[in-house]
């Protein structure tokens, strides 16, 4: 049995497809059409999962997406109708966006160019809260265990709390629009100049470097309730009241204006993009920041009591904060935590598989998401076009002798490009499509900065360590395999790592676990090897685009920067 499930229409569109409950590929959008967090339709995704299936759209038996624009409807009507004078472009808008949703037939026929009656399969709407918690906890491998799903907005929801428990999911709470702390998170991006889809981890990024001292001004702007819940203060906002201009179309998403003049008189103007970013503005960050952990750990506790469960399965959008997931199991009483490696919109299109195969159709759990590598891979032949054709000095190296080289080049200060296997799935590179450099060298965020990334000089880079390794060098010690845990480096062990450890000492950790990605084990093996320190420098391999895919798309991020050396599947390239 063949299940493709879709996220579109959303940001970071994607696709994702399962054969007999196993996860055969996916991957966004944006990797293949080049427009950063794509929103529209995922036609190149559904191809390339087509392909990876080696199986026409005929012969799929379920297509779903996760969307439901029937879910929630007598409250979407009731908030609409009051609104109408001010909204009513907007609704028009949403509309027009539901109705590509229920067409989903027709919508996939015409993206693969093949007759709509050529599609056998059963179409779903699965509610997008519902696919992100299925994204979680039917592939986490646990039995049992509280879910929490927790992003901006979908279908009229922007938080959804419950239990899973074998093949069966329990929705035990939610928070309706207009109030979320997703929409917090981003309004107060936009205040602070951080103005485009997904710049939202900046901010996360800056808080460290403030103190939060407007902790109360938040308070009010978020308010706690009884039961785990919380309300907005809906004076600092304008998406209730005068709607928020959004692009769900083709190219990259768009939001407009979220806050209201209330944020200025409470926080004073509003800084412009480019602007020096003050202590003052470093401060509002630390304490949305804090208070966002507040809230996350309010929820959490609550939904501990009504649980009893000491797992966790986390997804949505606000899951990427990975500096609240990481004080989980510190401020919360949860022993193991899941976050899924695209827990945003784009891993809903796994969540809309699972959710079909084993919420619908009742069949037997049987996948455990351990690692994200489920995108497109390139073996050696197919390098070997893009190498030969490039002109540069290249070499064809057998494994052993491409972690020794490569680890050696890091170790000289070189900034290397490392290109191997399936491209992961989610917004981290995890040691298939990175840029991996020393972390003991503390100008090494400076150079990748002023040769590569191009990014703002506050913002962090991530460690990679052995998953062996990692008692002695970080205070906690839960698994991290998707980057999507902050933890204290120890203090003893920060001067040794200073490239990756950021201005409050925590460091954004990937564990790499040689059972998992044997050969970027390898890597950082050999580099403990040479230098006595088992952790790397990671960063996506890209320059301010998507992470690249193909080949192709490698050789030129590395033609185009001044990256020194190029690992591309086991031809080593310099220039």
């Amino acid at each position: 049995m063949y299940i493709l499930g879709i996220n579109a229409y959303h940001g970071d569109a994607s696709a994702a497809i399962v054969h007999d409950g196993q996860l055969v590929a996916a991957a966004e959008e944006e990797r293949f059409n080049r427009k950063k967090h794509c929103a529209g339709f995922p036609t190149l995704a559904i191809r390339y999962c087509l392909e990876a299936a080696g199986i026409t759209a005929a012969e799929l038996d379920h297509v779903g997406i996760s969307r439901d624009p029937s879910a929630h409807l007598h409250k979407k009507i009731l908030f609409s109708i009051t609104r109408l004078s001010g909204l009513s472009g907007l609704i028009a808008a949403r509309l027009a966006n539901a109705a590509k949703v229920r067409n989903l037939r027709e919508e996939l026929a015409r993206s693969l160019d093949v007759p709509a009656d050529s599609c056998r399969a059963q179409f779903h709407n699965v509610e997008h809260h519902k696919a992100h918690m299925a994204s979680c906890f039917l592939v986490s491998g646990f039995d049992k265990a509280a879910i929490l799903s927790i992003d901006g907005f979908g279908d009229f929801i922007s938080t959804m709390w419950g239990q899973g428990e074998g093949n069966r999911i329990e929705v035990l709470g939610e928070i309706e629009y207009p109030h979320s702390v997703g929409i917090v998170y981003t309004a107060t991006s936009q205040y602070l100049g951080f103005l485009k889809y997904g710049d939202e981890g900046k901010v996360m990024g800056l808080a460290p470097y403030g103190t939060p001292r407007f902790l109360e001004q938040f308070r009010d702007i978020v308010q706690s309730e009884r039961d785990g819940r919380f309300k907005l203060n809906l004076d600092y906002f304008l998406h209730h009241s005068e709607g928020v201009e959004m692009s769900w179309e083709d190219g990259s998403p768009t939001i407009g204006r979220i806050f209201s003049d209330k944020y200025v008189e409470t926080f004073g103007p509003a800084r412009h993009q480019g602007e020096p970013l003050t202590s003052h503005y470093e401060d509002i960050a630390a304490s949305l920041q804090a208070r966002l952990e507040e809230v996350g750990f309010h929820i959490l506790q609550h939904l501990h009591q009504k649980t009893g469960s000491k797992r966790l399965a986390l997804a949505g959008g606000v899951a990427f904060n990975s500096v609240m997931n990481g004080k989980i199991l510190l401020h919360t009483p949860f022993e193991e935590v899941y976050v899924q490696p695209a827990a945003g919109d784009a891993g809903t299109a796994l969540g809309v598989c699972y959710w079909i195969e084993n919420v619908m159709l009742e069949r037997p759990r049987r996948f455990i998401m351990g690692h994200a590598y489920t995108g497109p891979e390139y073996k050696n032949g197919q390098i070997e076009r893009v190498v030969g054709s490039s002109g540069l000095k290249h070499r064809l190296l057998d494994d052993a002798e491409l972690t020794r080289a490569a680890a050696q080049a890091i170790a000289d200060g070189k900034i290397v490009g490392w290109f191997q296997g399936r491209m992961e799935f989610g917004p981290r590179a995890l040691g298939n499509r990175s840029i991996v450099v020393d972390p003991r060298r503390p100008e090494m965020k400076d150079i990748l900065n002023a040769r590569i990334k191009k990014r703002e000089p506050f913002r962090p880079f991530a460690p990679s360590i052995l998953e062996e390794r990692i008692s002695e060098y970080f205070e906690q010690t839960h698994p991290a395999p998707t980057m999507l845990m902050v933890y204290q480096i120890k203090p003893e062990k920060r001067a040794a790592i200073p490239a990756v450890t950021h201005v409050d000492g925590s460091g954004r950790l990937q564990t790499v676990s040689r059972a998992t990605n044997p050969l970027y084990h390898g890597l950082i093996s050999e580099f403990e090897r040479i230098t006595g320190v088992p952790v790397v420098l990671n960063t996506s391999f890209n320059e301010d685009e998507p992470i690249v895919c193909t080949p192709d798309q490698a050789m030129d991020c590395f033609q185009r920067t001044r990256m020194d050396v190029l690992f591309l599947g086991n031809y080593m390239v310099e220039r």
